[in-house]
């Protein structure tokens, strides 16, 4: 029995420079969904944990001004950071843009500080504290 040897010819040109083209049309694709906004929602980690609804995270998110499409596309990030980790900080590029941080000495509170606005405390059973 002889080995089979492949023997290029030029149709495999065509098929190559499809194969690479599918190829990089599928990176692209995938790259689709990627964040371009420079936004980074980074976990820190803090002594206490709390799950928020999906309202109080509205609530606390435009507080410290950040917009409905911000709010829909970092807010599950920011809840699931709290509920883990205890507090988040948000970056646009290099700038600390807020930090939000869980205390539950004075009952389950977010402690919230931006560079822009200020700080503020929220109360998830009452509503804004202070601020």
């Amino acid at each position: 029995m002889k080995p089979i040897r492949y023997k290029p010819t030029c149709s495999s040109v065509p098929a190559r420079a499809g194969l690479t083209l599918l190829l990089l049309l599928a990176l692209g694709v995938m790259g689709c969904g990627a964040r371009r906004s420079g936004i980074q929602v980074i976990p820190l980690s803090s002594r206490s944990v709390l799950e928020l609804n999906a309202d109080d995270v509205v609530r606390v998110m435009r507080r410290a001004g950040f917009s409905d499409q911000q709010i829909m596309e970092y807010g599950p990030d920011l809840r699931d950071g709290l509920a883990q980790s205890g507090a988040v900080q948000i970056k646009v590029g290099n700038k600390v843009e807020a930090v939000f941080a869980i205390n539950l000495d004075h009952g389950p509170c977010v402690y919230i500080t931006t560079r822009l606005r200020g700080s503020f405390i929220y109360n998830v059973q009452t509503g804004w504290a202070g601020g």
